[in-house]
């Protein structure tokens, strides 16, 4: 199977979850607005925005696209630089003059959307990847609606313990960017009682690999959250794929991920959402709009049922056997 999950198969897990979700009226010829948080070249953006486009363009919607960059700007520290992009999402808004905006991930809400919640002279806003409470921006509000991300972290676990029954002391590793650190909470207050978590937030590649490295003799199992903004010693941002492919050549312990790239990168298995998911979901309820569905009559969502996905390679690395019940369950795998 394919590196990610085929965009068939989450079409139609989608609309049997929400029958409504992709419905529109045809030839609307009206304006999106698309503002990413990061760049064009992180795996869950340009999942998002492959899927907004799918959903869109055959309706004849003029889009325009924003990414501001923030995984950059973040780990360079320049504050000034993330308000600037948000500065620049908004002068393009005012230009562009959209129907719908479409806002991803939080430092877009943070340094853009918040600002314009609420008020009856904006357009329409429609959020999606929020890991922060979304009431931290104003949200819901009488013109924003969206799809907030929610770790399945018990369903995950569940889904590890199924393959490693014995498991007691799992590692969590981060990133220290405020989408990673936002899910900390709700994953200790979920935490099994069996089950010991350390969280453990990583700025540095170089402490990424010391500290895989050693978690064979201290943990049974570990949780690979996010790694987008670990940095080199040059002060660098080391791609994802380095990271990951380090990772899997040198990992030991089962592991579980939430993302399907993760998984697909390397990670044992995991109880996953998908940029394509949110995309899906936000271009849907943008499409709703465009149609003449009050913002205030589509309720926000959250994606807490989960694509079950199981990576193969690590598991026969691993001389982990999966039952055949949980292979016929799983969503998709990873050869």
């Amino acid at each position: 199977m394919s590196r990610k999950i085929p965009y068939v198969i989450l079409l139609a897990f989608l609309a049997a979850l929400f029958p409504h979700f992709g419905e529109a009226g045809g030839n609307i010829g009206k304006k999106v607005l698309i503002v990413h948080s990061y760049d064009r070249n992180f795996t869950w953006t340009a999942d998002i925005h492959d899927a907004l486009e799918r959903m869109l363009s055959r309706h004849q919607i003029e889009l325009r696209t924003v990414f501001m960059d923030t995984n950059v700007n973040r780990v360079k520290g320049d504050e000034a630089r993330l308000t600037a992009a948000g500065r620049v999402a908004a002068e393009t808004m005012r230009n562009f003059k959209p129907d719908v905006v479409i806002a991803s991930d939080d430092d877009a809400q943070q340094y853009f959307a918040a600002q314009f919640a609420g008020n009856s002279s904006a357009p329409a806003f429609v959020f999606c990847g929020v890991n922060q409470d979304p009431a931290q921006y104003g949200y819901p509000a009488v013109n924003v609606t969206g799809v907030v991300e929610k770790l399945a972290w018990g369903e995950s676990l569940k889904l590890l313990r199924r393959l490693r029954p014995d498991i007691r002391k799992i590692l969590v590793l981060l990133d220290s960017r405020p989408s990673s650190l936002a899910a900390i909470s709700s994953m200790r207050s979920s935490t099994p009682a069996d089950i010991e978590a350390e969280w453990i937030i990583v700025d540095t590649y170089e402490n990424w690999r010391q500290i895989l490295s050693s978690s064979g003799s201290t943990h049974d199992a570990l949780a690979i959250l996010n790694y987008h903004n670990l940095t080199d010693a040059a002060g660098q941002i080391v791609p994802d794929h380095e990271v990951m492919r380090w990772t899997r050549e040198n990992m030991i312990l089962p592991s579980v991920g939430f993302f399907d790239y993760t998984v697909a990168d390397g990670a044992l298995c995991g109880v996953i959402q998908t940029g394509f998911e949110h995309g899906t979901l936000a271009g849907g309820m943008a499409l709703r709009i465009l149609n003449g569905e009050r913002v205030v009559d589509i309720p926000s969502v959250s994606t807490t049922q989960g694509l079950t996905m199981l990576n193969m390679k690590m598991a026969r690395k691993l001389r982990i056997d999966i039952p055949e019940g949980l292979l016929q369950e799983a969503t998709a795998l990873v050869e």
